[in-house]
C-alpha cells in the first residue's frame, strides 16, 4: 500500500462499519435531509442562502442510487449514529421552544451543543492526517473575472506565506467573491500588508 502512497489502518469489520457510519454514511444522509428542506421552501428564502448552507449540503448532490446501496448494507450502524443525533436534536428543540416561551436560562443547552460541536470538529484530522491546527483568515474581495485568483495566488506566493486552505464565498447580487485565505496566525500581518501594497481589497 505504501508504494501507491496509501497507508493502512487495522480494525475489525464491526469497527469499520461503525467508523464509516459516523464519519461518512451519516453525514451523507444528514446533508441530503437538510437539502430536501429546500425543495418546498420559498424562493426568497433560498436566495439568501450563504456559504454555510452550501458547505452543509455540498455532498447532497451525490449519486442517490449509489448511496441507497451503501446505506442499505450498513443500516444498523448508521441508525445507531442517528439515534444519538436525534437525542441531541430533541434536546435542542425542547430548549429552543423553552427560550421562545421566555425561559432564557435554557439557552445554555444550545450553547453546550455548539461548544461540543466545536470540540468535536477539532478532532477531525488536519492536513496530511496530522492533528488539526488553528489557522487565521485573511479575507480578500475579488472581482469575478478570469485571472483574478491567479493574480492573488501569485501575490501570496511572492510573500513566501504558505496557504493552508482557501474558501470562496460569492457575494449575492454582485460579480465578486470574498476569498478567505487560511494561514498561520503569525503570517497574517505580513500577508495583509503585502496584499494591500499590491492593490488588493483586503477586508478586516
Amino acid at each position: 500500500m505504501s508504494t501507491c502512497g496509501a497507508y493502512s489502518l487495522e480494525m475489525t469489520a464491526v469497527e469499520h462499519d461503525r467508523a464509516v457510519a459516523l464519519v461518512s454514511h451519516t453525514p451523507q444522509l444528514l446533508s441530503s435531509i437538510l437539502a430536501a428542506q429546500l425543495v418546498a421552501a420559498d424562493d426568497a428564502y433560498v436566495r439568501v442562502a450563504g456559504q454555510g448552507l452550501r458547505d452543509m449540503t455540498r455532498i447532497a448532490g451525490s449519486d442517490s442510487g449509489l448511496w441507497t446501496d451503501i446505506l442499505g448494507v450498513n443500516a444498523a450502524p448508521v441508525a445507531d449514529v442517528l439515534d444519538g443525533i436525534l437525542a441531541d436534536l430533541q434536546q435542542a428543540v425542547a430548549a429552543l421552544r423553552a427560550v421562545a416561551s421566555g425561559d432564557l436560562d435554557k439557552v445554555q443547552v444550545v450553547t453546550d451543543e455548539l461548544v461540543s460541536g466545536a470540540r468535536g470538529r477539532q478532532r477531525i484530522p488536519g492536513k496530511h492526517g496530522a492533528v488539526a491546527s488553528a489557522y487565521s483568515e485573511v479575507a480578500v474581495m475579488l472581482a469575478d473575472r478570469p485571472g483574478e485568483l491567479g493574480r492573488l495566488f501569485t501575490a501570496v506566493g511572492e510573500t513566501a506565506v504558505n496557504l493552508e486552505d482557501i474558501r470562496i464565498e460569492h457575494v449575492l447580487g454582485r460579480q465578486s467573491g470574498l476569498v478567505e485565505l487560511a494561514v498561520r496566525p503569525e503570517s497574517v500581518g505580513a500577508l495583509e500588508d503585502a496584499l494591500r501594497t499590491k492593490g488588493f481589497d483586503v477586508r478586516g
